[in-house]
């Protein structure tokens, strides 16, 4: 206990300064964290099947399916009805987008993919 005053308040401004580094370095990593393009270029595919999974659950909890409406004439009045719709055609629309969305992953991947190798062969080029 045998400290003086100067050594006490020079403790002080350390520490202060030590916590002033922690919170700056703290405050850059939140925002790292949160910069949703740097998440993305990191973890794209996952940002995707997030994306995607959203737009599912979403589309869940608005009510799924949704029929067109066609307009036709009756008399001097036009009444709104669903259009015709057949099970196979719903099902032909689903696998045509499904056929879409594995197109653009596997575009996606084969773009990563050359990149990566891009990368390792002007790697084994500079060593």
């Amino acid at each position: 206990m045998g400290q003086t005053t100067s050594e006490i308040e020079s403790y002080i401004e350390n520490k202060r300064e030590d916590l002033g580094s922690n919170l700056q370095e703290l405050e850059e990593k939140v925002k790292s964290m949160t910069d949703w393009k740097q998440q993305f270029q990191k973890n794209t595919m996952a940002m995707i099947g997030l994306a995607f999974g959203g737009g599912v659950l979403l589309a869940t909890l608005t009510g799924g399916r949704r029929r067109s409406l066609y307009r036709e004439p009756y008399g001097d009045e036009t009444y709104a009805r669903s259009a015709p719709t057949s099970r196979s055609q719903v099902k032909e629309k689903a696998l045509e987008t499904w056929d879409y969305a594995k197109g653009a992953l596997i575009g996606l991947a084969a773009s990563r993919a050359k990149d990566y190798v891009s990368k390792l062969v002007t790697q084994r080029r500079a060593t």
